[in-house]
């Protein structure tokens, strides 16, 4: 089981990388009027954020 949350917490934090990566490269974004919909990388990036740490302190990882 703490293998898994270990596993469960390291694909969150990957995830965690990628999200802020795209947030930033679209808030970066030049031409902000060929935007068709609202991204909303910023709440994925907090999510994922929380899905770490939640996932990090199951597994015992700060001790």
């Amino acid at each position: 089981m703490q293998t898994t949350l270990y596993v469960l917490s390291g694909l969150a934090d990957l995830a965690l990388l990628v999200f802020i990566f795209l947030w930033g490269f679209d808030y970066a974004r030049l031409d902000k009027s060929k935007i068709k919909h609202k991204r909303h990388y910023g709440l994925y990036t907090f999510i994922s954020l929380a899905a770490t740490i939640t996932l990090m302190l199951l597994s015992g990882a700060g001790k």
